[in-house]
């Protein structure tokens, strides 16, 4: 018999009968989901440009029209991008980041320099600028010039500038003929190149004390330097103003060819404008930038790229016409809510504090949409059915009836039909505004087992909100006194179908009743949990979030930990409060999360819960007594270990985890159970000969024995799954890697009522 061709045989009708499996990532798998909505900084070879943002790095071939984005998943150090530059002599481009962290950049390459970081000084090491010249990255800092040697991707040494005893932070440095020309606050100084010891604050001659220089540049054989406002060009060693903008910032100053770009912005037009200057002072170009430019630069095809603070990086075609698709990703960086199912993933991109007020300008601020792979924005000048509406907080949709809900914490609720038509629920709607009559806050929103939808409304008189199935509202005052008044804000129901919602502003949480029958509330009840035994034993009343596991348990996280309500049905009788658990998790016993601002829980499949605080995440067992996983921004690829929120697509295992610095996602081990195994999937299958990873079955029965065999019989691996999905690590018992061939996966539930059989193929 040809073994070959019966594998290639069976490979092909796995294929035939399982064509999706190629999309499927692998356990373990992160991936980022950064915005590109704006850009910092931009630099170019001639033919590829390349990007900063406020988080993240990106690569642009005009010619190939190559596009290639980059996060700390792909090898980037960090976030918080301040400066890109790009030198000639290596083809490396040099990154800094805002706390002085350095990255080199080559062939989808990244190598580290943390010298810079790590060091050790009086005050913050702010990166303004950096020159590249003959393989050595000159970085313009608070604290001098950090010289790199980016073959040897080390620090080579270190110009201080010091007067007086005072520090002289440098804004800029540019290099004509034989000398080096740095721009400081305290204006301009000079040295010699072949200076034996530039290190030393008297190799520099100040030429200039009078201006507040933010930048430098030569062109033309001419040297230039920028205040505020104001274009200086040095003749005679004295600088002498050549052009000025008026009522405008110059944000940066470029050189291209023998002439510069000037980057202008209005502050009060929130608009811009990039000049062209030519070595005789005269303008030669320009061209209007919808939002701020920050940096202009030109390329190989006399094409003029601008990095725009509001709108990313575009590309000048002619005229004032810009073009260029940004990277698609997130609307903002922020997402305090989140709602993800069957790879479809719903974010609020607004920024607020905790009593729902803007903390940012908020006309950009939208929500996105990530479907089929690729993300959509929608914020009010985009999409026309929220022109007026900002700041979003809260999403969900309703899987039963396919409709999507927004909620603004301005702006009351945008109903997005599935048909894609809109209604806004605000003015005329069943919801109130709160103590501000200009607000309608969206606190929460939630369904209940019958398919009501529970809106809470931040501070409103009628703070609690249902529409029934049949699409008819009531609303219900909570009169319970909290430190502000009728606060509400995430909510979720509870397998009796009480409410449970946290009261924001130290209000503890509330559980509400209504006792299926919305329409009438005179036979509703509540109660009002806060700290204390006989109050509701919260370990804080500053509550952040509030979720139900698999068990019907109410978690609850607050500013001091974890409190656990095990028999929610009777809380409002005054019988159940919350369990504040003592575990050990090293050689210390303690409370749960115990001096932890606990932001989000949520719970996966296999009712573990993903712990998110302000210092990172973790992932416990069911029962919170070990801890699985622990991520942070030195182990993993998060952003940032300031986490707001945690969802998860019960259906792909995926953990999307917000942070105030960007979004990732991190495929888990643990889906979501099904009543059947007529879903199974494993994957990756074939198994490729060099693959070392997890191998994944799912869309079975949840807790299924799981037992995989030769096609003899013989038995390979068993495992109970994770919820809806078993994971393998590929090996035998004896920590071998089965040999090439078929090998069956044998699924039961627990009473032997569903029975599968599925096949995985091994190549080696």
């Amino acid at each position: 018999m040809n073994i070959r061709r019966v594998l290639s045989i069976l490979i092909l009708s796995f294929y035939a009968i399982a064509p999706s499996q190629a999309q499927e990532r692998p356990i373990g798998y992160w991936r980022a989901h950064m915005p590109y909505t704006n850009a910092i900084s931009v630099a170019t070879d001639g033919v590829t440009v390349f990007a900063a943002t406020d988080l993240t790095f990106y690569t642009y071939n005009y010619v190939t029209q190559e596009l290639n984005t980059y996060s700390k998943v792909e090898g980037m150090s960090d976030v918080d991008m301040k400066y890109v530059a790009y030198d000639v002599s290596t083809g490396y481009a040099v990154l800094a980041y805002k706390n002085g962290n350095i990255d080199i950049f080559k062939n989808n390459t990244f190598y580290n320099i943390p010298d810079l970081k790590i060091k050790t000084v009086a005050g913050d090491k702010t990166i303004n600028h950096i020159y590249t010249e003959n393989g050595l990255a000159y970085i313009s800092t608070t604290i001098g010039i950090v010289v790199v040697n980016i073959e040897k991707r080390e620090i080579k040494e270190t110009y201080e500038f010091t007067k007086n005893n005072q520090s002289i932070g440098i804004n800029g440095l540019a290099s004509l003929d034989n000398y080096f020309y740095a721009a400081t606050g305290k204006g301009l100084f000079r040295a010699n190149k072949n200076a034996p010891n530039l290190q030393a604050f008297s190799a520099w001659t100040q030429l200039d004390s009078t201006h507040h220089l933010n930048g430098v540049a030569a062109a033309g054989g001419k040297l230039f330097a920028v205040d505020d406002s104001t274009v200086l060009a040095l003749e005679s060693d004295t600088l002498r103003a050549v052009y000025n903008t008026p009522s405008k910032k110059i944000n940066h100053i470029d050189p291209v060819n023998n002439e510069l770009w000037l980057s202008v912005y209005r502050p009060t037009a929130f608009n811009g404008i990039s000049y062209k200057l030519n070595a005789s002072y005269q303008l030669t170009d320009s061209f209007q930038v919808p939002g701020e430019p920050v940096q202009t630069i030109g390329t190989a095809d006399n094409a003029a790229w601008v990095a725009d603070a509001f709108n990313g990086l575009k590309r000048r075609v002619s005229g004032d016409a810009l073009e260029f698709n940004n990277p698609k990703g997130p609307s903002g960086p922020l997402s305090p809510d989140i709602y993800a199912y069957n790879n479809e993933v719903y974010v609020a991109n607004g920024s607020f504090s905790e009593g729902l007020l803007p903390t940012i300008n908020s006309s950009l601020i939208g929500f996105s949409q990530f479907k089929n792979g690729e993300w959509n924005n929608f914020n009010s000048y985009t999409y026309t059915p929220i022109s007026n509406m900002h700041n979003f907080g809260v999403v969900y949709k309703d899987q039963a009836t396919g409709t999507a809900y927004v909620g603004s914490i301005i702006d009351g609720v945008l109903v997005i039909n599935p048909d894609g038509s809109t209604q806004q629920l605000k003015d005329g709607s069943p919801l109130e505004h709160g103590l501000d009559p200009n607000r309608w806050q969206t606190g929460g929103m939630t369904t209940d087992s019958k398919g009501n939808l529970w809106v809470t409304m931040f501070g409103a008189n009628h703070e609690l909100n249902v529409k029934t199935t049949d699409g008819t509202w009531y609303k219900y005052a909570v009169p319970a006194s909290r430190p502000y008044p009728n606060a509400a804000g995430k909510i979720v129901a509870d397998d009796n179908d009480q409410l449970w919602y946290v009261c924001p502003l130290g209000g503890g949480v509330m559980v509400y009743n209504y006792n299926g029958t919305p329409e009438t509330g005179g036979d509703d009840s509540y109660r009002n949990l806060g700290t204390g035994v006989g109050s509701g034993n919260l370990p804080s009343g500053s509550a952040f979030c509030v979720t139900k596991d698999k068990s019907g348990s109410i978690w609850v996280g607050t500013a001091n930990g974890i409190g656990i309500i095990n028999c929610p049905g009777d809380v409002i009788a005054g019988n159940c409060e919350a369990e504040q658990r003592i575990v050990q998790y090293d050689q210390f016993a303690g409370y749960l999360f115990q001096g932890e601002s606990v932001k989000t829980i949520a719970v996966d499949g296999a009712d573990r819960k993903w712990i998110g605080t302000t210092n990172g995440v973790w992932l416990l067992s069911p029962d919170a007594s070990k801890i699985i996983y622990r991520f942070t921004v030195d182990n993993s690829p998060l952003p940032s270990n300031n986490i707001m929120t945690i969802a998860i697509d019960q259906v792909t295992g995926d953990v999307y985890v917000g942070t105030d610095k960007g979004l990732v996602s991190y495929r888990s081990t643990a889906t979501q159970g099904g009543e059947n195994n007529d879903s199974l999937l494993a994957f990756p299958n074939p198994v490729p000969a060099n693959y070392t990873g997890t191998i994944a079955v799912k869309g079975i029965v949840e807790n299924a024995d799981v037992r995989i065999t030769d096609i003899s019989g013989q038995l390979i691996y068993r495992t109970t799954a994770l919820g809806g999905q078993a994971v393998w690590n590929g090996l035998d018992y004896k920590g071998r890697k089965p040999q090439s061939g078929v090998y069956l996966v044998f699924i039961t539930n627990k009473d032997g009522s569903q029975k599968h059989v599925g096949k995985i193929v091994f190549l080696n």
